[in-house]
């Protein structure tokens, strides 16, 4: 739902000399025109996922058992791990992903995605906040402030319970933004390292690089955003070793 919204623009007669009392108060304004401005609704967009992924989560959380070894939660990339229960097995994982999700729709969406698990770790993987549209994007620091807030809720309600942050990774799709992705990985990264070992750091996104430091399109799908099997196989190469740890 959008709200239009009507500014009044007044053309006011400006004079090179102050004006007295009385000049003021005998001025005539007149209004001249208006222009249009539209202003997109705040939950009308956090929840427009709601029929196509949070509804999904739900019912999933009335019929999964509440006690795993790891809980993966965050976006698509998370959502459309098909093989993570035989990557991380003998762990007991729970995918709690969804599509087009962003650190924002998780704040709003948090008592959804825990729901009643119990799991002895977390991996937290999302890349939405940053995908070269201007209207969607939102500036690394603010992102940066997102993901603390979150995590320390998290430590909060699951005291002890370590998370995993996976590092933004590098496509061509959003080539564009390397840069901020860079710095946002840069930010975490120290974060992580002041976190008393609560929140461990992960690179995920070197090892889908090549030698040189260029991105590698052979380990993505066709959308040149999400990994293909041969990238997940990649994530499951350094992660699974620290889970099983």
């Amino acid at each position: 739902m959008k709200r239009i919204l009507t500014l009044l623009l007044a053309l006011f007669a400006l004079g090179c000399a102050p004006k007295s009392a009385e000049q003021a108060q005998s001025d005539k304004y007149t209004i001249e025109g208006a222009i249009t401005v539209s202003k997109e609704c705040d939950v009308e967009w956090l929840t427009r996922y709601e029929e196509k992924y949070i509804k999904a989560l739900k019912e999933r959380a009335s019929v999964e058992p509440a006690e795993c070894d790891v809980m993966f939660f965050g976006s698509s990339s998370i959502r459309l791990w098909k093989s993570l229960h035989e990557d991380m097995a003998p762990l007991t994982v729970v995918n709690r992903g969804y599509g087009g999700a962003t650190l924002r729709d998780l704040h709003y969406n948090y008592q959804t995605v825990m729901a009643h698990y119990k799991p002895k770790a977390f991996v937290f993987y999302c890349d939405n906040d940053l995908r070269t549209k201007a209207e969607i994007d939102i500036p690394v620091g603010e992102l940066f402030d997102l993901a603390r807030l979150l995590f320390k809720r998290i430590e909060q309600e699951y005291p002890g319970t370590p998370i995993y942050f996976l590092a933004m990774k590098h496509c061509k799709r959003r080539e564009a933004i390397r840069d901020r992705q860079a710095v946002y990985n840069a930010l975490m990264k120290e974060y992580c390292e002041r976190s008393n070992n609560n929140v461990i750091y992960v690179d995920t996104c070197t090892p889908l690089l090549t030698a040189n430091g260029e991105i590698d399109t052979t380990l993505f799908t066709d959308d040149n955003i999400h990994l293909n099997a041969e990238g997940y196989k990649r994530w499951t190469k350094i992660l699974r070793e620290l889970l099983i740890k």
